[in-house]
């Protein structure tokens, strides 16, 4: 008499490995391309990344273009890093009217120029631990005492022996120039223009930041 093996069957799952997904969140595509969250809007900005927004205003990336973008970077880089023919550029502003227009109008330009804005001096000094760029533009609008502390605070900022960053302030006081920190400041490292930030301005000055970088 045959005895019945009582033993029960295991029946393995077969695992399905999960879809890559398409498109990325501004934190993802962000750690992908190891640059800040606030840079890779602007390339969004600029048309660099494919993009869209969700109902609830999240930006959506898309993969294959951040995976393009990373191949354009390495074959930019590979030839030579001291070749400088894209200009890395700080924009700092309180006026988020004026950077909404700058945005729409800076890719327009056709300029080889990274723009990464931002409406905070402190937050785009933070920033400068992800990327140093070749050029921060800082208009003031605060009254002449706190205009002070912010130069007072970029002087700093540029006397921490990481090589001093070329900044340009925008400003309407005419006294900023007299004051302490700006006797206190690098000899050709800041640069203070009496006028208010306009469009037109800003790009005249950055074909000449690129002009200037290509010669580097």
């Amino acid at each position: 008499m045959n005895k019945t093996n009582n033993t029960p069957t295991v029946i393995k799952p077969i695992q399905v490995s999960e879809p890559v997904p398409e498109y990325l969140s501004t934190a993802e595509a962000a750690r992908l391309l190891g640059l800040s969250t606030t840079l890779v809007q602007t390339l969004v900005d600029q048309n660099e990344l494919v993009a869209w927004k969700t109902r609830g205003g999240h930006r959506r990336i898309s993969r294959k273009s951040v995976v393009n973008y990373q191949g354009h970077s390495r074959r930019s880089d590979a030839p030579s890093r001291g070749a400088r023919t894209h200009a890395q550029v700080t924009l700092v502003s309180e006026n988020s009217k004026l950077l909404g227009k700058l945005k729409t109008a800076i890719p327009q330009w056709k300029l080889p120029i990274s723009v990464n804005m931002f409406e905070s001096v402190t937050e785009a000094l933070l920033d400068l631990s992800n990327i140093r760029p070749d050029l921060m533009v800082v208009e003031l609008n605060m009254p002449l005492s706190e205009q002070q502390k912010t130069l007072q605070a970029i002087v700093n900022f540029n006397s921490k022996g990481l090589g001093a960053l070329p900044i340009v302030l925008i400003t309407q006081e005419n006294e900023l120039a007299n004051s302490e920190a700006a006797h206190q400041a690098n000899p050709g490292t800041i640069q203070i223009i009496h006028k208010p930030l306009q469009e037109e301005w800003l790009h005249a000055y950055m074909v000449g930041v690129v002009a200037a970088c290509r010669i580097c």
